[in-house]
C-alpha cells in the first residue's frame, strides 16, 4: 500500500551463492565478497505420494484378492498389471505404483491385521516387496528367490513377526519381519505351496497345501513351520493330493475347507478337543450333512 515503507538491504553489494544438495536437503547461501555469510536457507525435500492411476474396472486377470485390514472395509486385487485398491468397487480401483524396475504381476497380497500400514505383494518376477506406507513406497525383500512366482504370503495374527510364504517350487519363513529367512522347514518336501494357514487360536500352528503332483497334500506344523508333518493319509480319503487352496470356516478354526485339483471343495474337521499343539491331531473328511 502507499503507507508502506520499503527500506533497501544489501543495496550496492557483491554477493556470490553457493547451492549444495545433500541427501534429501538442498542448502542456500549467499556470501560477501570477503566471504561473510549474508543470506541462506535450508529447504527439505517434500515428500509426495505418487500419483495414482484410478480405473473404473478391473480388466485383467485378477490373480489374488485380500482386505486392506485397515477398519475401512478396503480391498487389494493382485492382477497381471499390477496392485489395485479400493474403497467402494463402484467407484473403480487405484493403482498402487511399484516404482521402475520391479515385476507387477502379482500373484500374492497379504496386509497383517495388526499392522495395516504394511504391504507384502508377491510377484512373478522380482520375489516379495513390502510397503511400510500404505502403498505409497515400496522396497524388494532379500533372502527370497526372485526367479520363482510367489504364490502364497501369510503372518500370524497375533504376530507379524512371523511370516510364511509359499512359492512355484518351495516355502520360506521369518520370524524377524522379513530380515532373515529359513527356506522349508524340516519334513517339508519341494513343492508349490499355494496356501498357508496360521491359526487364530495359536500363532505356532500352521497348515500349508501343496499343488505337486508327487508328494502334495496338507502339512502340518506345531512350532512355527520349524518342522511339518503331513496330516494322515489313513484319515483323510481325498481322492487327490493336490491341494490348491486352504481355508478356515470363519465359525470354528477346527474346521477346515479344501480346495483340491479337479475334485471339489472338501471340508476337514478336526477333534475340538485335542489341542492345537498335539501333533497327534487325526483329521477326518466330514459327510455332506452339514
Amino acid at each position: 500500500s502507499p503507507s508502506t515503507i520499503m527500506r533497501r538491504v544489501g543495496e550496492d553489494t557483491q554477493l556470490y551463492q553457493v547451492i549444495r544438495i545433500d541427501g534429501d536437503k538442498l542448502f542456500y547461501e549467499s556470501r560477501t565478497a570477503v566471504g561473510d555469510l549474508y543470506d541462506g536457507f535450508v529447504k527439505g525435500k517434500a515428500s509426495v505420494a505418487p500419483a495414482l492411476k484410478h480405473v473404473a474396472v478391473l480388466k485383467d486377470p485378477i490373480r489374488v484378492l485380500s482386505y486392506t485390514n485397515d477398519g475401512k472395509n478396503g480391498m487389494l486385487a493382485g492382477t497381471d498389471k499390477g496392485l489395485f485398491r479400493t474403497y467402494n468397487v463402484a467407484g473403480g480401483w487405484d493403482k498402487l505404483s511399484f516404482g521402475a524396475g520391479i515385476d507387477e504381476q502379482v500373484f500374492a497380497v497379504h496386509s497383517p491385521a495388526s499392522d495395516s500400514q504394511t504391504i507384502l505383494a508377491g510377484t512373478v518376477r522380482s520375489g516379495v516387496i513390502v510397503s511400510r506406507d500404505g502403498g505409497l513406497t515400496w522396497a524388494k525383500i532379500s533372502g527370497i528367490s526372485d526367479t520363482t512366482p510367489i504364490v502364497a504370503i501369510e503372518t500370524a495374527p497375533q504376530n507379524p513377526n512371523l511370516i510364511y510364504v509359499g512359492t512355484s517350487q518351495t516355502f520360506y519363513l521369518s520370524r524377524d519381519g522379513g530380515q532373515n529367512w529359513i527356506r522349508r522347514g524340516g519334513g517339508l518336501p519341494p513343492g508349490g505351496y499355494n496356501s498357508i494357514l496360521v491359526s487364530p487360536d495359536n500363532p505356532n500352528e500352521v497348515f500349508v497345501g501343496s499343488s505337486s503332483e508327487e508328494r502334495g497334500g496338507i502339512y502340518h506344523s506345531v512350532d512355527a513351520g520349524n518342522s511339518f508333518k503331513q496330516l494322515d493319509t489313513k484319515d483323510i480319503s481325498l481322492p487327490t493330493r493336490r491341494v490348491w487352496a486352504l481355508s478356515f470356516d470363519a465359525k470354528n478354526s477346527n474346521k477346515i475347507f479344501v480346495g483340491t485339483h479337479s475334485s471339489g471343495i472338501y471340508r476337514i474337521e478336526r477333534d475340538a478337543t485335542s489341542k492345537s499343539n498335539e501333533t497327534g491331531t487325526r483329521p477326518r473328511v466330514a459327510d455332506n450333512g452339514n
